[in-house]
């Protein structure tokens, strides 16, 4: 599946931190738990797939579907607080610990319910995981030869 990249960075963002690959097992929970949190919330997937891609709809269904996949995942519980046991736990071996828990930290939001505060820890993780995707372009100097 195309997306499935994109997705288990939605999921575990100490992964895309240390380019860590998933075993088939993982590959199959993810898009078990996709699929369930898509159910669920009864989110349009275009707007996942525009998530995947640096594209954060403000959207309820988007916002709750990312607080249940980090609900399945252990990353945090049902008032949307980050379970920092959890994600060091699963923070792989090669991973920049130190760079991961400085993400978390930098990442601590509150929203306005449980949905939008997950929402915007995962937007938070992305743009700090993922900063080529939130440049702006800047005008190019062109230089004199001389």
């Amino acid at each position: 599946m195309n997306g499935l990249l994109k997705v288990s960075v939605l999921v575990i963002v100490v992964s895309a931190i240390s380019c860590q690959e998933f075993t088939e097992e993982q590959k199959k929970k993810i898009l078990e738990n996709r699929k369930q949190c898509i159910e669920e919330t009864k989110v349009n997937p275009e707007l996942i797939e525009k998530a995947d891609q640096g594209n954060f709809v403000d959207d309820n269904s988007l916002k709750c579907f990312t607080k249940c996949f980090y609900q399945k995942a252990g990353f945090v519980n049902d008032e949307g607080e980050v379970q920092l046991d959890v994600v060091k736990a699963k923070l792989p071996p090669q991973a920049d610990k130190e760079q991961a828990l400085a993400i978390v930290e930098k990442c601590k939001i509150k929203g306005k319910d449980a949905c939008d505060t997950v929402y915007l820890i995962h937007k938070c993780y992305f743009e700090h995981t993922h900063p080529e995707l939130f440049k702006k372009d800047e005008p190019k100097k062109e230089e004199k030869k001389a």
